[in-house]
């Protein structure tokens, strides 16, 4: 393993500016949701019912907003884009503490709808600037960066909503979302090949690696049409992967099956694994936490959920930074099945201690899961389409954990909160056995066709 591999990657400015904007950017969504929760169920009073009902409509609206934002990203470049988000998130959410409840869900839909794309904006970025073993480590870097995040923001919110003001609360963090988002603005990280034209640093890969790399991407998934000849020789950066174009002829209009494929031409096998990569990987984490919980509370210790679930984050950050030193891509599917076979001996122990310390089995895949369905979609998928893919991504990931919260919680209060580790568990399994059923499938058919 090389850990030296970080400090190299870290002298680049524009990396550590990307990732220092990512840490900063993501800070008001990782407190959102405690602090929206805490606000409907204890300051209006209205019950943990209706407040998992606020956190559901702000989460819809980022399921669907993420990769709306992100075509937007691909289109109008990344300044155009985020003027919504500018114009409108400071103003939603400084008016959502003093909605009555019917309209609270809107405005929490529209603050999911307009937020910042940080997500996929980040992971573009990276994906640009980095190439060949140094972005599978930017990944690790940035996914651990994320844990922290996830680790600090939620107390952090919690404290704020309790010792002062969770109208207050949700307030900053839609003023912070807005500051963040004029920062994004004027830094303007790269999000193209193109970008870096002239920059002039030097790069320690070969065009013919990136291309060696491309093609064995395509190899396992990408589609026969794509063009993998294209490389940008100006700035040594990974071949640029372009769809054909599909325009209809002269005088005549596509039918919707041809618009859709159009549209979806970038979503290939690899990508498809991607994405159910990423929503088992939201699912096993959302259940979890909540098995985590409900079993503490049965033994009268949910006060010491915070230590199991930051033992948890903190084993990811190390399997993150050992990821990142291995500087070897491997497969997200593995990753993900490891994932959820370290966290099944979870439903084995009981007591804090015995959940803490199981818990970094499946912790330690955390964050290498994330950083190598990452990696992989910035392969496999064409530039100019990518900060779209990496919106249905982070879609993928919300809509997981939307609905892996509940669904644990099924299982949890019909059987046993150790139910809910192994249901979260077989459905991930379940996923990585579909993505490499469809990915077998998509591959005989390519070959067929050929």
């Amino acid at each position: 393993m090389n850990f030296a591999a970080y400090g190299h990657l870290l002298r680049d400015q524009r990396i550590r500016r990307v990732l220092g904007v990512g840490f900063i950017a993501r800070f008001p969504n990782a407190a959102l949701g405690i602090i929206l929760t805490l606000h409907v169920a204890v300051t209006l009073g209205e019950g943990y019912g209706a407040a998992g009902l606020a956190v559901a409509a702000m989460t819809l609206g980022m399921a669907v907003g993420s990769p709306w934002r992100g075509r937007l990203v691909d289109r109008l470049g990344l300044r155009r884009a985020l003027v919504p988000s500018v114009v409108t998130l400071g103003i939603v959410w400084t008016a959502v503490p003093f909605l009555p409840f019917e309209w609270l869900l809107v405005g929490a839909f529209l603050g999911g709808l307009f937020a910042l794309p940080v997500f996929s904006v980040v992971r573009q970025s990276i994906g640009v600037l980095t190439h060949g073993a140094r972005r599978e480590t930017a990944f690790a870097l940035d996914s651990i960066i994320t844990e922290t995040i996830f680790m600090i923001g939620p107390a952090l919110g919690a404290v704020v909503a309790t010792a002062w003001s969770s109208a207050w609360g949700l307030a900053i963090v839609g003023w912070s979302a807005t500051l963040a988002g004029l920062y994004l603005m004027w830094f303007d990280p790269p999000t193209r090949s193109s970008q870096l034209a002239g920059a002039g640093t030097a790069r320690e890969y070969t065009a013919e690696e990136d291309l060696r790399r491309a093609v064995d991407g395509a190899v396992h998934g990408a589609p026969a049409h794509l063009d993998l000849t294209a490389t940008e020789v100006s700035t040594g950066a990974i071949p640029v992967i372009r769809s054909e174009d599909h325009r209809p002829e002269a005088g005549s209009r596509p039918g919707l099956s041809a618009r859709l494929q159009s549209s979806f031409s970038w979503l290939n096998g690899s990508a498809l694994a991607v994405l159910a990569v990423s929503t088992g990987s939201g699912m096993l984490m959302s259940g979890t936490e909540v098995a985590i919980i409900a079993e503490l509370e049965r033994s009268g210790e949910a006060a010491q959920a915070g230590l199991v679930i930051a033992s948890w984050c903190g084993a990811s950050a190390v399997g993150g930074i050992l990821y990142g030193a291995l500087g070897r891509r491997i497969s997200p599917l593995l990753l993900l099945a490891l994932f959820a076979l370290g966290t099944l001996p979870m439903a084995l122990v009981d007591g804090v201690w015995a959940l803490a310390l199981v818990s970094l089995i499946g912790g330690l895949f955390t964050a290498p899961t994330l950083s190598a369905a990452s990696a992989l979609m910035a392969h496999v998928v064409p530039e100019d389409r990518r900060g779209e893919a990496m919106g249905y991504y982070g879609s993928a990931m919300t809509s997981g954990a939307a609905l892996g919260a509940p669904a644990s919680g099924a299982f949890i209060d019909g059987i046993s909160p150790e139910a809910g580790y192994v249901f979260a568990a077989l459905v991930a399994l379940v996923l990585v056995g579909v993505a490499l059923l469809a990915r077998a499938v998509l591959r005989r058919r390519r070959l067929a066709r050929a």
